[in-house]
């Protein structure tokens, strides 16, 4: 009996545990088509600068991150499902975003730029220069939003599910623009676009009630452990000093939040 018994109190010390262990994994939906802040290696690993905060997020939390890759469109929709904890893949925070998710603190700061052929004289100002042209942007993104209610009257807007095809389509000219984050730019830009005679084109374009104050990371509502959590190790690792160390190795100039 005293067998019988132990084997009892081993085999729920074990199912204690192993629900213990389920509870620290925090399953992180992103999409792996956005370089530099998430994509896949040579030998199909997640990597980029997002995928490194988070990792540094989950470990100050004593979490562990599973990631999850899909379509950008998909992830609130997975978040509300359940069949995932959390969002991070330069999502803006957004009025109308924040009505059916919670945001975290901001993790970055993403101004917005299109990106043409040297000399073509796009400016967002003027939306006249927009006539008649071909711009690409990724589907359920504000990117999208921004084209459809600003320049719709001026433009054929295609649409991609990730922007590595749109990239494409620019350099053998089946779309004249993209317009995505100023990161995503100059990080296309400096590793293939300027060499075949791309560039920034106009400004950067600011535009609060559609691109929100910058982007963090998105849960459930409801779920005010994680996202007090999440806040935590946000803050920590702006304050410390760690973010700014992950920022350098992408970027020469510093997207974090403001102090």
């Amino acid at each position: 009996m005293r067998k019988l018994m132990m084997g009892i109190v081993v085999a729920a010390a074990a199912l204690v545990g192993s629900q213990a262990n389920a509870a620290s994994i925090i399953r992180i939906g992103t999409e792996a088509a956005y370089a530099p802040f998430e994509y896949k290696d040579d030998t199909g690993e997640l990597k980029g600068m997002e995928i490194e905060l988070a990792k540094v997020y989950c470990e100050r939390i004593k979490a562990k991150c599973e990631f999850v890759n899909m379509d950008f469109d998909s992830l609130i929709p997975a978040l509300k499902a359940g069949k995932i904890d959390a969002i991070i893949s330069q999502m803006s925070i957004t009025a109308e975003r924040a009505k059916t998710v919670d945001f975290t603190h901001l993790v970055t700061i993403a101004p917005t730029q299109f990106v043409a052929k040297a000399g073509s004289g796009i400016d967002g100002a003027k939306p006249e220069t927009f006539k008649g042209k071909t711009i690409g942007v990724q589907s359920g993104t504000t990117h999208e939003t921004y084209v459809n209610q600003k320049l719709k009257d001026q433009v054929t807007v295609k649409v991609y599910q990730g922007l590595d095809d749109a990239w494409l389509d620019l350099e053998a000219g089946r779309v004249d623009i993209v317009f995505a984050d100023a990161t995503i730019d100059y990080d296309w830009l400096d590793k293939t676009g300027k060499a075949k005679g791309f560039e920034l084109a106009g400004e950067q374009i600011n535009d609060a009630e559609i691109f929100g104050e910058g982007t963090g990371m998105a849960v459930r509502k409801g779920e005010a452990k994680l996202l007090g959590e999440l806040n935590k190790a946000i803050d920590e690792t702006n304050k410390d000093g760690t973010f700014k160390q992950i920022n350098d190795k992408y970027f020469p100039f510093n997207i974090g939040p403001k102090a």
